[in-house]
């Protein structure tokens, strides 16, 4: 595309070369540029991709754009974006790959829990069904069969417009992203029409960023305003709050809605329930864990009716669905108790994952339970997410997730804060451990047959951010490796053992 059409009636300020340069590509990280592609340089919070300017024309960029004037001589076009320039990136984005959410359907979900599971599980229950369905989210990338692990929840504007163009070109039905609070608030949809926007539920979490709930709520519902139709949680408060200030669908189990799951039965081995809707009533069978499960089944089903597809088509595939990985998901090696892999890392979702837990729990099996909080985040929420995990397990495993660069020592202290100190003081029932493999391999060793051991917080993450380094690192593999007898890797060395107890 010539950069005077990609440009056109923007908010640009263009200095320099002919803007008849073409431009082939976009992209906000230097490592992706490849030749005749354009480079935006943003100034973010840990870095400034005006740095990145030589490295980007070595490469081969066609253009730069900047969010500021640059006192530097440029041998290509060079822009500087006006106005908000994530937006500016975002239409750009959208632009240069021929507007793709007018080519195929999107299904945005936003809220705290749930929206990796049900956006898997409206490409499961798709795919199932014989079509193809494209996916943006915490896990995986993919369009068609090309799927790639991800690396953020939403990626920023240039690479969700390049994900969204390959589902089209793919001929997917339709694209589920995961939309979260933060890509609203930095334009990384920015420009695009949703379907359908789905709204899951609101609890605690990223108040970092947000500064209060009502804040976060509102982020939440920035995507509503880009969505042709919205289905919300009518059991959530906040998903009540949304349709009273504006037309939306809704599903639920405890209220009345338009999808409602009735008469669920859970059971260590799968779920049941009748789903009953505008155009009947069914009875489903699931193979998902959980009453949480329930919801991010419900959630998926209809949001699949609601943009056009037929009920009785998609649920046939139901029996197929596997849900999200490191999402209440079993570790069996054969041994005499169970454990499970969960991401749980908020006050409310371990709350959720314990309440379920204690179901699958066999009479007389002690729950046992691993989790810590994340370094560098809301503080606040660490004495909850203790006192959630401290009301309901039997042997408390209190370790790190991601301390990435705070003391891990300081994040410990502040989760034990929500612990009584009559368990605290408990030797048999409290545990604080900060090396993670290691608290995961003495808990193991502690379970004893009819035992439930729940490892919360990393659930499918293959690493561990610990000082701004990102070392390899797996629940899921971390628990096989000591069933099977084998001594599980510690790359960060004495960084969490000096802090072990």
């Amino acid at each position: 595309m010539r950069l005077s059409e990609l440009i056109q009636d923007l908010d640009i300020q263009t200095f320099g070369s002919s803007a008849e340069a073409d431009v082939a590509g976009l992209a906000c990280d230097s490592r992706e540029i490849q030749p005749g592609w354009a480079f935006v340089a943003l100034k973010g919070e840990h870095s400034d991709g005006a740095g990145f300017i030589p490295q980007v024309l070595a490469a081969g960029a066609s253009a730069i754009f900047c969010d500021r004037k640059l006192d530097i001589d440029c041998p290509v076009p060079f822009g500087v974006l006006s106005g908000n320039p994530r937006e500016t990136m975002a239409l750009l984005a959208r632009r240069i790959h021929g507007a793709p959410d007018a080519r195929i359907p999107v299904i945005g979900v936003t809220g705290t829990n749930g929206k990796t599971t049900t956006t898997m599980l409206i490409r499961q229950l798709l795919r199932g069904s014989g079509r193809g369905c494209g996916l943006i989210g915490t896990v995986l990338n993919a369009a068609g069969d090309d799927e790639s692990e991800a690396t953020r929840t939403s990626p920023e504007s240039p690479v969700f417009y390049r994900w969204l163009k390959k589902s089209a070109d793919a001929g997917d039905v339709v694209l589920a992203i995961e939309t979260s609070s933060h890509a609203l608030c930095q334009a990384r949809v920015h420009g695009a029409r949703f379907k359908l926007g789905v709204f899951t539920n609101l609890t605690q979490d990223h108040l970092d960023f947000h500064g209060d709930m009502e804040s976060y709520f509102r982020a939440k519902c920035r995507m509503f305003d880009q969505a042709e139709a919205v289905l919300v949680n009518a059991d959530d408060a906040y998903g009540r709050r949304i349709q009273e200030e504006r037309p939306a669908r809704s599903y639920a189990v405890e209220r009345p809605a338009d999808y409602r799951a009735a008469e669920v039965v859970l059971s260590p081995t799968g779920t049941r329930f009748r789903l009953e809707t505008p155009m009947g009533a069914w009875d489903i069978a699931s193979p998902l864990l959980g009453r949480f499960n329930v919801y991010n089944l419900l959630a998926a089903l209809a949001s699949l009716v609601e943009a056009g597809f037929d009920m009785a088509e998609i649920l046939a595939a139901v029996p197929g669905v596997k849900g999200a990985p490191g999402r209440i998901e079993r570790v069996d090696c054969g041994q005499p108790f169970g454990v499970m892999v969960d991401y749980a890392h908020t006050p409310d979702a371990l709350d959720k994952l314990l309440t379920e837990g204690k179901r699958l729990l066999p009479p007389g099996g002690r729950l046992q339970v691993l989790f810590g909080c994340g370094g560098d985040r809301d503080r606040t929420k660490r004495p909850l997410m203790a006192a959630a995990v401290a009301a309901a397990a039997d042997v408390v495993w209190h370790t790190s997730d991601n301390t990435r660069g705070e003391d891990p020592g300081r994040i410990l202290d502040d989760g034990a804060a929500g612990i009584p100190s009559i368990i605290r003081g408990d030797e048999a029932r409290y545990h604080r451990i900060a090396d993670r493999a290691l608290a995961v391999e003495t808990a193991i060793r502690n379970c004893r047959p009819g035992d439930l051991l729940l490892l919360a917080g990393k659930g499918h993450e293959p690493y561990q951010e610990i000082h701004g380094v990102n070392h390899p690192y797996s629940d899921r593999a971390a628990v096989e490796a000591v069933l099977r007898g084998e001594a599980v890797p510690r790359p960060w060395g004495s960084q969490l053992e000096e802090h072990a107890e």
